[in-house]
């Protein structure tokens, strides 16, 4: 794709290739490259192809590969940077600083230490003891850099986001590991990195892994920092399940729901189920509230099926259609096992 091919919205097409750019998660296209001021745009002439998308300075020499370009101005590598696709801009902060500044328009937040690591790692912890979350995340306008790799540390791909710097480094994203040099960029696309590796420039790979080991319901926390975004949820007055409130308190939950399943929250206007992958939400009644909640939180039907009926006062044979129903009518599936680490999902029989 050339630049005449996105002309009539050039900022916005640069735009969205600069936020998969900064959060590794890519919907649109199959890599990106961003070029520092400086950098020898032929590097790509035998690399880039029409899935690709080039960010290029404004002063940098053209590009007539077959890649989608865009041109920006500015950069992004201290605390305060600020880079702009015409005239849509984001600025970068740390991720500490974030929760102390005035947000006035798109900011990118990455970790510039492992001080701002851990302070991420403890408000992730309080927010599922408490239902607290960090303003720095849950305001519409903030990016987490490199967002992909806390919920895929361990997945195995090709790099797909990539930094081009003038002395010819090649470095993964906003802040990951320095990979090699241009005169090799062929054969580093070829060679399959962990996710960590994006954020190997701040806490490295092993370290990271195991943080994100033991917190395997980080993508889920994620998850609810988008659903805060996208209802504009005021958490002082909602609440939603896993995040200090459930709704079933018997002592048997024995699964955390799956990262992409839909989130139960409690609201003034009653219980409400929202999913963030189709954006549908849903009042329920009480006792399919119940219903959602013990499915979610429990490793089977059965035991879901048991709890429910405990809970309602009906017959198991009841309560077991009734979670069925859930999957069905709901998108609602029982939980990965609480102790085990890395198993594959149960099926819900």
């Amino acid at each position: 794709m050339r630049d005449d091919d996105h002309a009539a919205q050039p900022e916005l097409f640069g735009a969205r290739a600069l936020r998969e750019w900064i959060t590794g998660e890519h919907t649109e296209h199959s890599r990106i490259f961003l070029l520092e001021s400086g950098a020898d745009v032929s590097d790509l002439d035998d690399v880039a192809g029409h899935d690709d998308v080039v960010l290029l300075p404004a002063e940098s020499a053209p590009y007539d590969g077959p890649a989608g370009t865009a041109r920006y101005s500015g950069a992004l590598r201290e605390v305060g940077d600020e880079l702009f696709v015409g005239e849509r801009g984001v600025e970068l902060q740390d991720y500490v600083a974030a929760a102390f500044v005035q947000i006035i328009g798109p900011t990118a937040v990455r970790f510039f230490d492992e001080t701002s690591w851990r302070a991420f790692l403890d408000d992730a912890e309080l927010a599922r003891r408490t239902g607290v979350f960090p303003s720095a995340l849950t305001d519409p306008r903030v990016l987490l850099a490199d967002r992909a790799a806390l919920v895929r540390p361990d997945g195995l791909e090709a790099p797909s986001a990539l930094r081009l710097s003038p002395d010819g480094a090649v470095s993964l994203g906003l802040q990951g590991e320095i990979l090699g040099s241009t005169a090799d960029l062929e054969a580093l696309l070829t060679v399959p990195l962990p996710g960590a590796a994006a954020l190997g420039g701040v806490v490295p790979r092993d370290v990271l892994a195991a943080d994100l080991a033991s917190r395997e319901w980080m993508a889920r926390y994620l998850g609810a920092t988008d659903l805060i975004k996208m209802l504009r949820l005021e958490t002082a007055t909602a609440k939603i399940s896993g995040f200090g409130w459930s709704l079933i308190d018997d002592g048997r939950a024995d699964a955390e729901p799956l990262a992409t399943d839909p989130f139960l929250l409690d609201t003034d206007d009653g219980f409400l189920l929202a999913d963030i992958g189709s954006l549908r939400r849903q009042l329920l009644s009480e006792s399919t509230a119940v219903v959602v909640a013990a499915t979610q939180t429990s490793r089977s039907t059965e035991v879901a099926a048991d709890r429910v009926a405990r809970r309602l006062d009906i017959a198991t044979s009841d309560a077991r259609a009734l979670c069925r129903e859930a999957r069905t009518a709901l998108s609602v599936h029982v939980g990965t096992p609480a102790d085990a680490r890395g198993r594959t999902e149960e099926v819900d029989a």
